[in-house]
């Protein structure tokens, strides 16, 4: 009977430590932790992550002709060992159609861009497979603030 009792009680433990969300918690094995803006990967990443925000705001309409894509700081970036290495990168980014005579294929530095209007702060996740034949694969965006951005990058 006792083994009964503790067996039910183990059980219970588990149902209901399945059933409440789990944390984000940095440093924990599979986890997410901080990530160097600087690493040679995390930029690759983040150039990555332009070029697809790019190409989806063109597939969807969104982009046109005489828009350009404003790119800001890195505010953040974080990773995690998943098939492969996740990288959540926090950038300042923005559409505008005000800049395109100082952009270079489609982009523009917000430092020259005066349009500070439609820069916001967004999240992007880049998960990089580089054994794969496509070697980036790309997640969630999220409009952190400002400007809504995230219909560009829907499909």
């Amino acid at each position: 009977m006792r083994c009964v009792l503790i067996v039910a009680a183990a059980l219970l433990s588990i149902a209901v430590g399945l059933s409440e969300k789990r944390e984000i918690i940095l440093g924990m094995p599979g986890g997410i932790y901080e990530g160097n803006i600087k690493d040679p990967e995390a930029i690759e990443a983040v150039k990555q992550a332009l070029v697809e925000f790019k190409r989806r705001a063109v597939s969807s309409g969104k982009l046109g002709a005489s828009d350009t894509v404003i790119v800001g700081d890195v505010v953040d970036v974080k990773e995690q060992v998943v098939a492969g290495k996740k990288f959540i990168i926090t950038i300042k980014l923005g559409v505008t159609s005000k800049c395109a005579g100082d952009a270079k294929d489609g982009f523009v530095s917000a430092k020259v861009c005066s349009d500070s209007e439609s820069l916001g702060q967004h999240k992007i996740e880049v998960v990089s497979q580089p054994w794969m034949a496509a070697k980036y694969m790309f997640g969630e965006f999220e409009d952190v603030e400002g400007p809504e951005l995230k219909s560009y990058w829907s499909q």
